[in-house]
């Protein structure tokens, strides 16, 4: 059995007999069970609950097991837990750890959601943050290809051939050590924030049509760049990215929250943690796209619709 289907078969466990660990004064009688395992009651609602769990499920089918088999399956699981406290495995240290770490992620995932379901985020702030965002986003993006080399002379040869009326897609095919090569060095649409600064001021001091006749450096290598068109980013409608900027705000206001309770605790950290290495670019001159930005990413997918 792989980890998957054992981890599958443990959620299933806890949530087909969390009664079971409940205080027996608040535990369901057996007057009112679909079955009872050595007096341990299973009701309705728990088998109920156990059929949507493996509806959801699924095991990638998304069906439902029959009524019957899933009350042979919660039967066979409340004899596995019976057993299971039987051997002390509840005292096993590695099983009161995990218990423990299971426990404090239901209650803080509860809390988060609770707290983000309880705020109320008017329209007006909805307005100004997607106002906000419309004003920060970038609205001139470019179409480039560009040639990848390691050296600065191999790419003033590539200029020399260019001069000389080879074509940009034959050198970039034959020559860019880049992933684009085998579609001529095209980069697609992008916005300067989403390259390496030196790759986007080159690109910026184009013309539309023109190349670099002189090599750009980036950490990746020697580029030459051909910029092929621009457009002004259209920012999409407030609607398209409603639920988008509801996400921003509550997760500000989570931070806000998390911070106050920071502010009011008494905290010592005793080990300091090591930094956060950074992320990795993808495609050689690539950055990687700021997330927190709404209008961003669906203005370019807009824009790119329209082409």
């Amino acid at each position: 059995m792989t980890r998957f289907r054992h981890a599958a078969l443990a959620a299933a466990v806890t949530l087909a007999l969390g009664a079971c660990s409940q205080d027996p004064e608040s535990a369901p009688s057996t007057a009112d069970a679909v079955a009872v395992v050595n007096d341990v009651p299973i009701t309705e609602q728990e088998l109920q609950a156990f059929i949507d769990f493996r509806a959801m499920a699924g095991h990638g089918t998304g069906q439902a097991p029959s009524r019957e088999a899933a009350l042979e399956e919660m039967v066979n699981m409340e004899l596995l837990r019976q057993e299971a406290l039987e051997r002390g495995l509840d005292e096993d240290p590695g099983v009161r750890e995990q218990l423990e770490r299971t426990r404090t992620n239901l209650l803080v995932n509860t809390l988060v959601e609770r707290y983000v379901d309880d705020l109320d985020l008017s329209e007006e702030a909805l307005r100004q943050e997607y106002e906000r965002q419309v004003e920060a986003m970038e609205t001139r993006e470019y179409r480039a290809r560009h040639i990848l080399v390691d050296d600065r002379e191999t790419a003033e040869e590539m200029i020399a051939a260019l001069e000389n009326g080879e074509a940009f897609t034959d050198l970039a095919r034959e020559h860019s050590g880049d992933p684009t090569a085998e579609a001529g060095g095209d980069l697609g649409w992008f916005t300067p924030g989403e390259m390496v600064p030196t790759f986007s001021e080159a690109v910026e001091s184009l013309e539309d049509g023109a190349y670099t006749t002189e090599p750009v450096e980036t950490r990746f290598g020697w580029h030459v760049i051909l910029r092929e068109d621009s457009r002004e980013r259209t920012p999409p409608e407030f609607e398209s990215v409603r639920g988008r900027i509801q996400q921003i705000l509550a997760t500000r206001a989570l931070q806000d929250y998390v911070e106050e309770l920071r502010t009011g605790a008494d905290i010592e950290i005793r080990d300091g943690g090591s930094g956060n290495p950074g992320g990795t670019a993808g495609t050689p001159a690539m950055e990687t796209a700021p997330q927190g930005d709404a209008t961003a990413q669906d203005g370019a997918d807009s824009a790119a619709d329209s082409d």
